[in-house]
């Protein structure tokens, strides 16, 4: 008596593989907005991925980093924001209405200075002239 023939595929054998693979880059998703501080701190990130939320209520950016280990503890990083002015606002004009313009000195004024320094200048250098004669 002839039995019909079945065909039993071969089984997988599951051998888990550990994967220990320190050289990833951590994985970054953007912006998470959140209330306060607290639930920055609590938000759920899974292994190896980065997290990075900004605070509704306070000018705080934070940042949750979880290594590629369940040993590993969590990285928590606060940064402060700080609106700075653009580079033309910043620049004060050289004179504005409210200036008191007699506190600046004329050209002609300070050419009259001048010549008098060189005058000066002159007279010193006849009478060292004089004196090592």
């Amino acid at each position: 008596m002839a039995y019909p023939q079945y065909y039993y595929p071969q089984q997988p054998t599951f051998q888990p593989q550990m994967q220990q693979n320190n050289s990833l880059p951590n994985q970054s998703f953007g912006f998470v907005s959140v209330r306060n501080e607290m639930e920055a701190r609590n938000y759920p990130v899974a292994y190896g991925n980065s997290v990075t939320f900004k605070d509704e209520n306070a000018p705080y950016v934070y940042t949750k980093t979880m290594g590629f280990s369940q040993l590993e503890t969590p990285r928590f990083e606060k940064y402060k924001l700080v609106k700075e002015e653009p580079e033309t606002a910043q620049k004060e004009p050289l004179l504005s209405s409210q200036d008191n313009l007699h506190s600046y000195v004329e050209k002609s004024d300070l050419d009259a200075v001048w010549s008098e320094i060189e005058a000066i200048k002159k007279t010193i250098a006849k009478k060292k002239e004089v004196e090592d004669e």
